[in-house]
């Protein structure tokens, strides 16, 4: 019997101690947005997402911005086009490759998608509410910020609802071109390189959008 008994003490003992192991650890996810590298070095480790940007980066001679070695430094924000949204303007524009797209184009695609001189978090950027008057596109609250380009964006969060309860589901970046009217979303926050912070847009998201 005592046998048995101490058989049983330590299968607990044993359990318990598996159970702190690294194969039951809940990630958070707190810390997988930050990466020991170039924002360059970022899209290069992802080619599902960045290859066609990184091509258009090429071409516009933009390789340095997000290097961190331009005149826009290390400290910018920008909101990143991937693969999907790339790929829709081809096939939108009757173009085959990513190369077929304008120098002049490509350069003004990622440098309306820059905020230059701050890096943004989305805990940083302003609530907000957005228009319910089509004609104009600008909502209350948020903040009007100018691009690299030059363009102007309109860009709020906003808390959407959870289970029917307002407030209680997650914190959302919304932008919206007070120029073509259209509302664009962030699909993936605060990926935090040495050179920058991304904010992955949607995968429906244009090019012409902004």
């Amino acid at each position: 019997m005592k046998k048995i008994i101490y058989i049983i003490m330590v299968c607990l003992t044993m359990g318990a101690i598996s159970s702190c192991t690294k194969y039951n650890f809940d990630d958070t996810g707190l810390a997988n947005g930050k990466h020991d590298m170039t924002m360059w070095e970022y899209f290069k480790g992802d080619s599902y997402n960045w290859d066609s940007l990184r091509v258009m980066a090429e071409r516009a001679d933009l390789v340095s911005l997000f290097q961190g070695t331009s005149k826009y430094g290390k400290n910018f924000t920008f909101f990143g086009p991937t693969n999907h949204s790339i790929r829709r303007y081809l096939l939108d524009n009757s173009m085959e490759r990513v190369s077929d797209i304008p120098v002049a184009d490509c350069k003004t695609f990622i440098l309306n998608c820059v905020l230059p001189k701050k890096r943004v978090m989305l805990d940083d950027f302003k609530e907000g509410v957005k228009s319910s008057d089509p004609s104009t596109p600008v909502g209350k609250g948020g903040e009007t910020v100018e691009m690299a380009s030059g363009k102007q964006l309109w860009i709020y969060t906003f808390r959407e609802s959870y289970n029917n309860v307002p407030g209680a589901g997650p914190l959302r970046i919304h932008l919206v071109s007070p120029t073509t009217t259209k509302t664009s979303d962030v699909a993936s926050c605060n990926i935090e390189t040495n050179t920058g912070v991304v904010h992955s847009l949607v995968y429906d998201f244009n090019l012409t959008d902004f």
